[in-house]
């Protein structure tokens, strides 16, 4: 048996969350608020998620499909391949533009900001 521990999309419970189907992927067996995880945000077509904000950084990576994002008022074309932050406290939704595909998005999550610049002394990128 191996030691590598897997989350299977088909065993995430799919709820409703600001208004996409929402599969919590980590932390591992949970299906409530945590202070960091990651998740995957399905939008059905033709429709718009929630506009919501909470205390925690969230960083998206649009899997598949397009549409739009909206944070604190700014609106952008997002599509597949495209990756976006939205900090702590800002106002956010998603619209997706198709009226046949679904707009997938990974969503991960932390109390504190990602990609803060390391501390001085500390190795980052390559020098890991």
């Amino acid at each position: 048996m191996s030691g590598i521990r897997i989350q299977r999309r088909a065993d995430a419970l799919v709820k409703e969350e600001y208004g996409c189907a929402f599969r919590r992927i980590l932390p591992w067996e949970s299906s409530g608020p945590s202070d960091t995880g990651m998740g995957v945000c399905t939008v059905a077509p033709g429709t718009a998620t929630t506009p919501h904000s909470h205390e925690d950084h969230e960083h998206f990576y649009v899997v598949r499909g397009s549409g739009h994002a909206e944070v604190d008022g700014e609106r952008t074309r997002i599509a597949a391949g495209d990756a976006l932050v939205v900090g702590a406290r800002q106002r956010h939704h998603f619209e997706n533009a198709s009226d046949t595909e679904e707009l997938e998005m990974v969503s991960v999550w932390s109390i504190g900001p990602f990609g803060a610049a390391p501390a001085a002394g500390q190795p980052h990128g390559e020098d890991r």
